[in-house]
């Protein structure tokens, strides 16, 4: 507990995936409630509560390739993404909890997955063979749905984006407006896409000082897109009292205009490397190589200095349901806190 905001330990699953942690997150089982997914080297396990407070294994998938991270599938109870390979993902496949089934999503030089709204996922290839960014639904059972047709009348299973210029490093959902993808380009340009149709809406400039930012997500309100950028440059060297680390835009979809709206930065005692960084709604968290634990709530009453937890000694963190943060550590446990602001 801070000044500012309350971590409350509630289970600590112990070494659930045999001390090899690569990834965790929450999955909604419809038998079962509220899991947690957790990925090792080789395998991704579901843990669950049939007979609480006790939690035991549900299920394990196996995998040839090494298992890179796992994530929920949105609005899809049961289905997650697995990606798998060394240093870059060479397959992405989904599973599905409730048939204990598992399906090839994409494969090749996949440069990363998304999880949006509506049960799809996007992925952006490295290939020119392919096209880059692509858009799959995906039916309750985890399936491909076939929803629309190409000129020479073929069933299509997924959706191709128009590709801008510039190469696309990362892609992140709108919050607000489920129709809505936004990417970041070399150059410090933010492109918008609209992912029913396909269709490249704009690519904005963002000026000096944002030419190495990445796009961690979207926020849709009263007609502008706000943006959270996050700044590599500050992550990769030991930071001074209240160095920025994100910084949150404001633009105008239509006229391209930019403006500041505010920066997120370090607590006065909080100094080191940021190592991993995960986002739901308007709440970000952050791990640092020390292991301690920093929490930002755009908008909160906390500032832009962020709630600071230092005797965490993590390694991952990611957003899970109603509040709930998992942390994994190097024993290989996994920790289950449930998070507060004051």
């Amino acid at each position: 507990m801070t000044e500012e905001g309350v971590l409350k330990l509630s289970h600590t699953l112990k070494a659930p995936a045999g001390g090899s942690l690569v990834d965790v997150c929450c999955v909604s089982w419809l038998s079962v409630g509220v899991c947690v997914a957790v990925a090792g080297e080789w395998e991704v396990c579901v843990w669950g509560q049939t007979n609480p407070p006790h939690w035991r294994r549900l299920h394990t998938w196996t995998f040839i390739e090494s298992v890179m991270s796992v994530f929920p599938v949105p609005d899809a109870p049961g289905l997650l993404c697995v990606t798998l390979g060394q240093l870059e993902i060479r397959e992405a496949r989904v599973l599905c909890c409730s048939s204990l089934s598992q399906a090839v999503l994409c494969e090749g030089e996949v440069q990363m997955v998304l999880g949006m709204s509506n049960r799809r996922l996007v992925s952006s290839s490295y290939s020119v063979a392919t096209t880059p960014l692509q858009v799959y639904t995906l039916t309750q059972d985890g399936r491909l749905q076939v929803y629309t047709l190409t000129q020479d009348g073929r069933l299509q299973a997924c959706l191709s984006l128009v590709c801008p210029t510039e190469r696309v490093r990362t892609v992140a959902a709108v919050e607000g407006q489920t129709d809505a993808l936004i990417g970041s380009s070399h150059g410090g340009h933010v492109v918008l896409w609209n992912v029913t149709t396909g269709q490249l809406l704009r690519s904005i400039t963002l000026g000096d000082g944002f030419t190495d930012t990445t796009c961690l997500r979207g926020y849709s309100l009263c007609g502008v897109l706000f943006v959270l950028l996050q700044h590599p440059s500050l992550c990769a060297v030991e930071e001074e009292e209240g160095g920025a680390l994100f910084s949150l835009v404001a633009t105008n979809p239509l006229t391209g205009t930019v403006a500041l709206a505010t920066r997120l930065g370090l607590p006065k005692a909080c100094t080191g490397r940021l190592v991993e960084v995960d986002v739901h709604g308007s709440s970000v968290v952050g791990v640092f190589r020390s292991g301690s634990v920093c929490v930002w709530q755009l908008g909160g009453r906390q500032g832009q200095q962020g709630v600071w937890f230092p005797e965490l000694g993590c390694q991952l963190a990611r957003w899970g349901a109603q509040g709930t943060v998992l942390t994994a550590h190097l024993n290989g446990d996994v920790c289950l806190h449930s998070y507060r602001p004051l």
